[in-house]
This record gives C-alpha cells, sequence and structure tokens, in this order.
C-alpha cells in the first residue's frame, strides 16, 4: 500500500512507485522528446509528463499511501510502468498529495486541482482516463463516480477498492488478534505510540514473536487468509502503522474490532474469548467511512488488475466492490482480472501496458475485456 512495503522478503520485487520532486522543465529518458514539470501546488508536488506525440488525451494517476507527502526530483527519471501510457501518446499528470497515510480527502482534492492547473495551461483534453495504485484505486472510484463528465473510464492496479473502512478494520482486528496471542511486544494499540515506526527492526521484533510460537502464528494466517510466514510479520507492521496515521489525522481511532467474531482461526473459542476489544470513535469512523465508500454509480468503465496472492490489499476485497456495482445497476461498467503472482503491486510494465490497452479498447471502441486471468 505504499513505498515500505518493499520490505516484505521476497514479496514485491518490483514496486512501480514514482516518487520524485521539484519545479522546472526537462526531457525524460522514456519517451523521445518528451518533457516534463514538476512543481508545488497548494501544498502538494506535482509531475506532469508530456510525449512529443502528445495525442492530446490524458490520465490522471493516483498513487498509494505514503508515510509523507510524495515529492517529485526533477532529475529522476519517471517510473517504467508508466513508458506503455507515454509510449501511445498520452500525457500523465500525478499529485504527490500534501498529506501522507489515508490520503483519500486531500489525494482527491489535490489531484483535482492538478487536473484543472494542467487544462489552464494545455487545453482540455479530447479525453481524460484515470489509473490508481493499491489507495488509488479507492481514489479513482471516487473520481469516476463524482466526475463522470470529466473522466471516460480508469484502470486500477492492485486498488484498495472495497469500503475503506472494511479493508483497514481487517489490518485492525488482525494486529489486536496478534496481542493477544503476543502481548506486550509492540505495546498498545489505542492510541498507537507516535515514535511506532513500521521499519526492519520492528519487522523483525514481530517475526521473532511469531517463530516463538508458530501454532499461534498459524491461527493468525489462518484467520487473515491473505499473506504467509514470511510476510505476515510486515503486515502487521504496516497495519499498525495505518493505525497510527489514522488517530493522529483524526485525533481519535476510527477503527474497532468490538462486533467482529473471529472465525476460521482453528483457536476460534480461545481467541474469541481473549482477545481485546476496541470500540471505534463514531465521529472518527464517520469520516472514515466518507473516505470512502463507494455508491456503485459507475457511468463508465474501470478495468481493475490484481496479483492473485495480495497479502496487503486482498484480492477478494475487490468482489466487493464488484456487488456494490451490480446492485447500482452499473455490473456492465466494471471488470476484474489478476495476474498469478505474490506480492502487492508487482505488475511489469508490459502487463501495466497489456491493461492499459484493454482499458483503452473497451473505452474507444466499446470492446468490453474479458474477466479472469490478463491476456
Amino acid at each position: 500500500m505504499r513505498a515500505r512495503i518493499r520490505r516484505l522478503a521476497g514479496l514485491t520485487a518490483t514496486l512501480l512507485m514514482l516518487l520524485m520532486a521539484g519545479g522546472g522543465w526537462a526531457v525524460t529518458a522514456n519517451a523521445p522528446a518528451s518533457t516534463h514539470q514538476t512543481g508545488t501546488l497548494q501544498g502538494a508536488a506535482f509531475r506532469i509528463d508530456i510525449p512529443a506525440h502528445w495525442n492530446h488525451k490524458l490520465v490522471v494517476f493516483y498513487h498509494g499511501t505514503a508515510d509523507g507527502p510524495v515529492v517529485f526530483s526533477p532529475k529522476e527519471k519517471l517510473s517504467p510502468m508508466f513508458d506503455p501510457v507515454l509510449a501511445r501518446g498520452y500525457a500523465v499528470i500525478q499529485s504527490g498529495y500534501s498529506e501522507g497515510g489515508w490520503a483519500i480527502e486531500s489525494g482527491a482534492r489535490d489531484t483535482e486541482r492538478l487536473r484543472r492547473l494542467f487544462v489552464s495551461r494545455h487545453g482540455t483534453p479530447v479525453q481524460t482516463l484515470l489509473m490508481g495504485m493499491s489507495m488509488g484505486g479507492a481514489l479513482i472510484a471516487h473520481a469516476l463516480e463524482t466526475q463522470p463528465d470529466v473522466y471516460a473510464g480508469a484502470l486500477s492496479l492492485c486498488g484498495a477498492l472495497q469500503p475503506s473502512d472494511a479493508l483497514l478494520n481487517q489490518g485492525f482486528a488482525l494486529r489486536a488478534a496478534f496481542d493477544y496471542y503476543f502481548p506486550g511486544v509492540l505495546g498498545p494499540l489505542v492510541p498507537v505510540p507516535d515514535g511506532f515506526r513500521p521499519d526492519d527492526r520492528t519487522t523483525a521484533k514481530i517475526q521473532a514473536a511469531l517463530d516463538s510460537n508458530t501454532r499461534a502464528m498459524r491461527s493468525l494466517l489462518r484467520w487473515y487468509g491473505a499473506a504467509d510466514a514470511k510476510n505476515l510479520a510486515a503486515i502487521i507492521a504496516d497495519v499498525t502503522s495505518d493505525a497510527r496515521g489514522l488517530q493522529h489525522l483524526l485525533h481519535a481511532n476510527p477503527l474497532g474490532n468490538a462486533d467482529l467474531i473471529y472465525v476460521g482461526s482453528g483457536d476460534d473459542d480461545a481467541l474469541n474469548d481473549g482477545v481485546h476489544r476496541y470500540r471505534a470513535d463514531p465521529h472518527a469512523a464517520a469520516w472514515l467511512s466518507r473516505w470512502y465508500t463507494p455508491d456503485g454509480k459507475l457511468l463508465h468503465p474501470l478495468l481493475e488488475l490484481h496479483d492473485t496472492r495480495d497479502p496487503l490489499v486482498p484480492a477478494s476485497g475487490v468482489f466487493e466492490y464488484a456487488l456494490i456495482v451490480r446492485r447500482a445497476g452499473h455490473a456492465g461498467n466494471f471488470v476484474q482480472q489478476y495476474v498469478n503472482r505474490e506480492g502487492h503491486c508487482v505488475f511489469t510494465p508490459r502487463q501495466i501496458g497489456t491493461a492499459f490497452r484493454e482499458l483503452t479498447d473497451w473505452v474507444d471502441s466499446g470492446k468490453r475485456p474479458r474477466a479472469g486471468r490478463l491476456p
């Protein structure tokens, strides 16, 4: 979900993130004679890339979570994940957001400001598409639902498309279960101490605890259902950091497990009787629900591509979004595809290019992609 997830041992060999900062024009190495501009807009860094053979179409990109605002270096090359997009003549813009963490509200605001800046400088594109990774999936769903007059379609990559509170409460409940089996290892969960860092040292501490009681580790793995023995520690560190970020942002705890019955751990009776129960602050929980619960009013195509064994944003959660869209009567505008791979956002540029072409064929020609494995 964030750049730090690269620490997941063997999990994300190539998390394709695009983190660059600064100001001015330069030449990229990704497309012949293309130009890019970096700068800051009302506290949010941004990057704009325009290929020499610009087709006057635009891709608005939303990145995933980061510990703080992303910055863009004018001398740093653009991530190769965008090569297939630029090669086909599309311009790409991306905001670094003015906040880190679960930055749905600020990410939506900052990116819309950037889009308007682009239009003021380069004119209204003949077509505007969305592309988002991880948390960026929630942001493109929000943009498609609230601005159907602006966006013609979207590509979600390992997107957090299910309601945000469902995804983040799942991680919170995992951490609470870890505390039941391994009390005192990580300190309090509500509130998470400000000094908590999901770094290598913290991950090693969690891993040592898990290794000391493999029976408890297997119970956690069975209940969570999307991790394995080599990446569970990093997931627990990451979801704890998510909780800390939200508690700091909202000055209250928006997450809880008070009404959850743990099922499937192989140790359910003991776990349910012994786990500490937390109840979310209602005002903080309402904010998290607002940012973001999809309404399913999907008027344009959305193609979603996921790793089948994603331990951080489990692929199975996307089906909840599919049901929301179906209930709203727009199932014809959503397709889920996958690649058989372990990790969070470990797509190759070629796979991203294939998915992007599938989306543009759908938007431009009405050729809806097949659900299932990416061709």
